[in-house]
Formats: structure tokens, sequence, C-alpha cells
């Protein structure tokens, strides 16, 4: 199941708090899967993406990618815990592309609305 939904900053702004507190834009998306793919973790040609994970209890933990030539975590596969929502920040071309939320789906019925498949 990947359903992908726009949110408002009000709706993330809990999450963002503790994520990307920094972030003032409004492209927000949610999206629940059950894993999540890192990519694009290091600058290459205007385009990266950052990663944030926050636990349930609020405890948040930045995702720092070293060097491309070092960088285990790119290309990876992670399953995503019930208790975990990961937060990723993406930039292309040098232009700020928002962010999304990446929740189990476990979680959907909180966020989606009635009579949403």
């Amino acid at each position: 199941m990947n359903t992908r939904i726009k949110i408002t900053r009000k709706q993330a702004e809990p999450i963002l708090t503790h994520s990307f507190p920094d972030y003032q834009g409004r492209k927000i998306t949610l999206e629940f899967a059950t894993e999540v793919s890192f990519y694009d973790t290091n600058w290459s040609g205007g385009t990266c993406n950052q990663y944030s994970a926050v636990r349930a209890d609020g405890a948040s933990r930045r995702i720092y990618a070293p060097a491309p030539w070092v960088n285990p975590i790119e290309g990876k596969t992670i399953p995503l815990p019930e208790d975990v929502i990961l937060v990723e920040h993406s930039h292309f071309c040098g232009k700020d592309c928002g962010i999304t939320i990446y929740a189990n789906p476990i979680h959907a019925p909180r966020w989606l609305p009635e009579g949403a498949k």
C-alpha cells in the first residue's frame, strides 16, 4: 500500500518541529509505506535528499550521508517500523521540492479522510 496525500503545514507542524524546524515551505506530502529507499543522499548536479527519523516519543535523529565513496545508505531500502516516521526534504536542480513524510500504513486511519481508500 503506497498512498500519497497532500497535507497542510498545520497538520505537519508537530513532525516538522522535530525533523526540519527551519523548513518554511508549504509543499508537504504524506506517503504510507512499509519500506523506504534512500536515494540522492549526496549533492549531485544540484539534487539532494536529506532525511530525518522521528520516533513516536518525539525523539528525532538527522540521517547524515558521508562522502559518496563511503556512503552506506545510498540506494538502501529499509523497513519502516510502526513507531518511526521518516521525513525527506528534497531539492532538485537547486530548487526546494518540499517535504515527504513516510509513515507506516498502520497510521493511515488517523490521516486519511473518511471514505478514502
